[in-house]
């Protein structure tokens, strides 16, 4: 699609990193980020080392419209975490200090200072300020919306959450209150906001890529829709607790959604939010149900039972089991599908397209408890269970992670489709990426109605550029 030769001033060979639909981080000096200007459509790539940092400005049609070089001082050790662009569509980039870690959670976790740098691409100049962070506050995620750049944060001691925005080298924060909602989880206890989080960490979710299933079972999730930040929480098997901040007006709104009764009382839930609907799944030993309801009328759409004990086995949906990273072997029966679902944190991803909804249910291993033994951990030990149907070997004495899962599709009125669907771009991308060994400091964007794969090919030496989108080309 398009390529930029660049040498990138560090040693790539060992260069770890992380991927966002919004950038790419690592703990190295090397880093790219690619965004969409959302008022000219615009896509800017900055390209940054130890010693510079490039910037690529590609029109709405993705010709490159400008190039320019920055020659910066202190750079080593600082990441890109985000940018704005003002009003006549020149761009802010922060950075903070980099931190030993290949999770971005920790990175953004840590932020103690933000550092600015506004860039004038008429005239070729920048200047450079900085933002030390509060020591009584953290930063939960980032994110970008509407040209700016925010910073989710908690406070260490009060019940809330803040709001920084930055645009322009401009910051301004707003704090959201929590103290007056309560807090109940599964079993009864009463928590305050910030115990509550701390026990059920905050999960940012990607609307725009597919969300793998280890991400997807946490309890506290948080979306970015328009401009609307939504934070569901499922520690409670009786209902959604879910709130709304309003970035415009900055309200905001505590929503509850009751969770299905099952007929088998002892039963797991998650839930996800997609594009103004949220999608809760319920399932015991013995079903699964699937929920879809509009979240600001809070009406229910439609209630699927997806799952049951009795259904015999569907070719058209397939259900998997697969551990560690073998290939995934399929489970014949439903009812055993759901006995090993009852053995694990459970969710469910929603992708969309402009046809489809796709669904992915199941479950992965919980987390290993200090101190667990053998007999208590979800995990297979020693041959799973001596009449699986699916997993009849012996291992040895190791753990082994479990994962079980299957997909299905709903058209535009929740029906389940039974044909074959098309590929997805997203899809296409990752299996391009898995192929691929020369690739380092990927970077996804979803642009109009496709996604571009940007990434720096070690071999060739230079910035590559690519589209895929959904269908069989």
């Amino acid at each position: 699609m398009n390529t930029y030769p660049i040498d990138l001033r560090n040693n790539l060979k060992d260069t770890k990193f992380i991927s966002s639909s919004v950038f790419s981080n690592s703990i190295e000096d090397n880093q790219i980020l690619s965004v969409e200007n959302e008022k000219t459509h615009e896509v800017f790539v900055f390209i940054k080392d130890i010693e510079k940092i490039t910037i690529l400005q590609y029109n709405s049609t993705l010709f490159l419209k400008r190039e320019c070089v920055f020659l910066l001082q202190n750079l080593k050790g600082k990441s890109i975490i985000g940018c704005s662009f003002n009003k006549v569509g020149d761009p802010t980039l922060y950075l903070t200090l980099a931190i030993p870690s290949n999770n971005m959670y920790d990175i953004v976790n840590k932020i103690a200072v933000v550092f600015s740098f506004k860039f004038n691409l008429e005239t070729k100049t920048h200047t450079v300020s900085n933002f030390k962070f509060p020591a009584n506050e953290f930063a939960v995620t980032t994110f970008q919306t509407n040209n700016s750049f925010y910073i989710l944060a908690q406070h260490r001691i009060m019940h809330g959450l803040i709001v920084y925005t930055f645009q322009d080298a401009k910051i301004a924060k707003k704090g959201f209150d929590f103290s007056s909602f309560s807090f109940q989880d599964r079993k009864e206890k009463i928590y305050n906001f910030n115990d509550l989080i701390k026990a059920y960490p905050i999960e940012k979710i990607d609307v725009f890529d597919y969300n793998p299933l280890d991400k997807v079972v946490k309890e506290s999730k948080l979306y970015i829709h328009k401009n609307h930040i939504i934070l569901t929480l499922d520690h409670n098997h009786k209902k959604t607790q879910a709130f709304d901040i309003n970035l415009e007006n900055n309200e905001l709104l505590e929503k509850n959604f009751p969770k299905s009764v099952l007929q088998d009382l002892k039963k797991m839930s998650n839930s996800f939010y997609q594009d103004g609907q949220l999608y809760q799944i319920n399932t015991s030993k013995s079903e699964l149900l699937l929920d879809i309801k509009d979240f600001n009328s809070d009406l229910t759409l439609k209630t699927i039972r997806v799952l049951n004990e009795g259904d015999k086995r569907s070719k058209n949906a397939p259900l998997f089991i697969q551990t560690d990273l073998r290939n995934p072997n399929e489970i014949r029966s439903p009812k055993r599908f759901l006995q090993h679902l009852q053995t694990l944190d459970i969710g469910l991803s929603v992708f969309k397209n402009k046809e489809n909804t796709f669904i992915t249910f199941g479950g992965v291993a919980k987390p290993k408890k200090q101190g667990d033994s053998f007999q208590h951990q979800n995990y297979i030990v020693n041959g799973f269970d001596e009449e699986d149907e699916v997993f009849n070997q012996n291992f040895s004495t190791i753990e082994h992670f479990k994962t079980v899962y299957f997909t299905r599709t709903l058209d535009r009125n929740f029906d389940f489709l039974n044909q074959e669907q098309q590929p997805l771009g997203i899809n296409k991308l990752y299996y391009f990426l898995s192929t691929n060994k020369n690739i380092t400091l990927e970077n996804i964007l979803k642009f109009k109605d496709y996604y571009i794969l940007g990434y720096y090919d070690t071999k060739l030496k230079q910035y590559v550029m690519r589209k895929f989108a959904d269908g069989f080309y």
